[in-house]
């Protein structure tokens, strides 16, 4: 048995070393109070008719109150015929006005500065929310659906004269209106596939009048929503640009050198700040969880080179990232967006040094699948993001004696919140480590992050006092001998097995084992199960040089589990690895050679040096079962209750832990 006793001291926790990120700042006449800025992101947590609700005020007044410099609210749509989802925010009209002061009061109240994006979703604003066809620089439909998950692919209606100058005079006035609400500035949103940024791009603006053609005709509908803003706020209001600094995998998509003589035109035109930022879809769909810290610096470095105004950078940037830009000139300011969804305090508790204490973001994508698929944005680590009017930590009234067993995902943010409510906490987990699962979701291509979020909650458990016992089974009569108030069972699952003959031939290994390199496959590879786990271990082995033959029962195709974006993705890496993917299948025989299916009514032998089994999981609820009934409380976590995710296992564990 191998004992972790909590509040062991770290060495992480360094007091000081961010002297660029804290230093105050000005974006005009604005001044920031350090350097740190929330990029602008959306929610779906406006209300249908696109006010602001108590939900979002919540959200980003806790992003607020964790000590980050400006809060760039999320786009704001600036006329209807531009939305998006039904529960984008809106402020076409005076009626928004008030809700969205409302908000900018609350945002102040925690000492942040706010602004707003003001934006138009042009060619990507679906027909079925707006009642209306889409409009654009020209009639480009959107082919890849990567470009527009939310779009229908229908050809927009190609702006006339009077439809340009109707949406230069709207964001004009949304900037109007934002300044009555109180917002300290406005970002022009010219990036991400916009309206804007249709007009600027030659992969989607096609005119041949003023605005269409060469660079500053296509610049010169942004330009015009400059001056024409400028008319209705003034010379002095902060007002900036966000704008690609390249398109890719678009065909005559923008330049970077296109951008730095866009980001010039813009100065000039009045834009205090820009914000650079990227757009388009890789050749190899890259998951965000493989792409590089920082990556955007160097571009945001070139643009900043080129203007005197102060340039701001994203992606994927840390504090630690931040402050090595900053102090190497790269850019004036940094925006985290996803980083501040996962922890609101990463500000200030960077600020006192107290590194480990930061929950690490881990680039799932959880955020983003959840706002495409209209609902509110939600966060694999943090369970509280987008729920802060729901969740949070109560101290409990009196003091209990919790056992946990099961130090997986769900087992120790069930611990973690059970001790900041004031119990008194054990852990026991039957392996020499802690992690669970979360230790074999850090293993496939592109999903090292993972490791960050076992770091983080292992550090958590140590300050927070948890006592953690490894190498230790719990039976249910060491339980009864420990008396406790209440126990948690977090006893994860188990691989299913399933009903084919020859299934007991020796050689047959689990995806789990292959992934950590407990067992050795063969060149020739079928994996049964064509979910997640299993396109994770086939592009894991094919980038071994494997050859794979992917496969499974559901006519439904593979990876239909997976969100749209995510499976896109997976399914392009496979392809170009050169994956066999059947779906489909019966199975008839596995035999020491490969395995003998039916699909399409016709029976065919495939050959294999190894089958590799990922065909999902069941829970083990033994114990559970076991000590229902006894003199304590008892409740049951993650895969414990249903195999699923990392934001179940860690918003199910969390629950529980507020209710014990």
């Amino acid at each position: 048995m191998v004992i972790l006793q909590g509040n062991e001291t770290t060495d992480r926790e360094e007091a000081g070393g961010f002297m660029m990120l804290f230093q105050s700042g000005n974006i005009g006449g604005m001044t920031l109070k350090n350097r740190l800025i929330m990029s602008p992101m959306g929610t779906n947590m406006a209300d249908r008719d696109g006010f602001v609700t108590e939900q979002m005020k919540r959200y980003y007044q806790e992003r607020a109150r964790g000590g980050v410099g400006l809060i760039i609210v999320e786009g704001a749509c600036v006329d209807p015929v531009g939305k998006a989802t039904p529960y984008e925010l809106e402020i076409s009209d005076d009626r928004f006005i008030p809700g969205l002061k409302g908000l900018v009061d609350a945002l102040h109240q925690q000492g942040a500065k706010a602004a707003l994006q003001l934006n138009h979703n042009g060619r990507l604003a679906p027909q079925s929310v707006t009642q209306k066809q889409a409009i654009g620089p020209s009639a480009v439909p959107v082919k890849d659906w990567n470009f527009n998950p939310m779009g229908e692919g229908i050809a927009p209606r190609e702006m006339n004269a009077a439809d340009i100058l109707h949406t230069i005079q709207q964001f004009a006035k949304a900037a109007e209106r934002a300044k009555q609400a109180g917002f300290d500035g406005v970002e022009i949103h010219g990036a991400h596939g916009y309206l804007v940024s249709q007009f600027l791009s030659g992969a989607t603006n096609k005119r041949r009048d003023a605005y269409g053609g060469e660079l500053r005709n296509r610049a010169r509908f942004l330009i015009e929503i400059l001056q024409a803003t400028r008319g209705e706020v003034g010379t002095d209001y902060p007002v900036w640009c966000r704008l690609n600094a390249k398109e890719y995998g678009m065909e005559n998509g923008i330049t970077l050198q296109e951008t730095v003589e866009v980001s010039q035109m813009t100065q000039s035109a009045g834009a205090g700040a820009i914000d650079v930022s990227i757009y388009g879809a890789s050749e190899q769909r890259i998951p965000l969880s493989g792409i590089p810290r920082g990556y955007l610096l160097r571009f945001a470095e070139v643009v900043k080179k080129a203007v005197s105004v102060p340039v701001i950078a994203v992606g994927r940037i840390t504090v630690e990232v931040g402050e090595q830009a900053l102090r190497e000139g790269r850019c004036d300011f940094v925006a985290v967006g996803k980083g501040l969804i996962a922890d609101p305090e990463l500000p200030s508790k960077a600020a006192a040094g107290h590194m480990r204490d930061i929950a690490p973001c881990i680039c799932c994508g959880t955020c983003l699948d959840e706002v495409l698929a209209g609902r509110p944005i939600r966060c694999s680590v943090n369970a509280n993001a987008g729920r802060e009017t729901e969740t949070g930590v109560v101290p409990a009234s009196h003091r209990k004696r919790v056992v946990v067993v099961g130090g997986g995902p769900a087992g120790m943010e069930a611990a973690r919140v059970t001790a900041q409510r004031g119990h008194t906490v054990t852990l026991y987990e039957r392996e020499s480590y802690l992690g669970g699962q979360l230790r074999l979701a850090a293993l496939p291509p592109f999903k090292q992050s993972i490791g960050e979020l076992t770091e983080y909650l292992e550090g958590q458990l140590r300050s927070l006092g948890v006592k953690v016992l490894l190498n230790c089974e719990v039976p249910p009569a060491l339980i009864d001998e420990l008396a406790p108030d209440a126990v948690i069972v977090a006893t994860g699952s188990s691989p299913v097995i399933p009903q084919i003959a020859g299934i007991d031939t020796e050689g047959i290994i689990q995806a789990t084992h292959v992934l950590s390199n407990e067992m050795l496959v063969g060149d020739r590879v079928i994996i049964i199960g064509g979910e997640r786990v299993g396109c994770e271990t086939a592009e894991h082995l094919a980038r071994k040089g494997k050859k794979v033959v992917l496969m499974r029962r559901s006519k439904a195709g593979i990876a239909v589990g997976m969100p749209p974006i995510a499976r896109e993705a997976m399914l392009h890496r496979l392809n170009r690895l050169g994956v066999e993917m059947l779906w489909g299948v019966t199975y008839d025989e596995i035999s020491d050679h490969g395995v003998l299916i039916t699909k399409d009514g016709r029976s065919h032998f495939i050959e294999a040096d190894s089958v590799v089994l990922a065909t999902g999981s069941k829970s083990n609820i033994d114990l559970y079962e076991k000590l229902k009934g006894r003199n304590f409380a008892v409740y049951k976590v993650g895969d414990c209750v249903q195999p699923g995710n990392i934001v179940n296992a860690i918003s199910g564990g969390g629950a529980v832990a507020r209710a014990v």
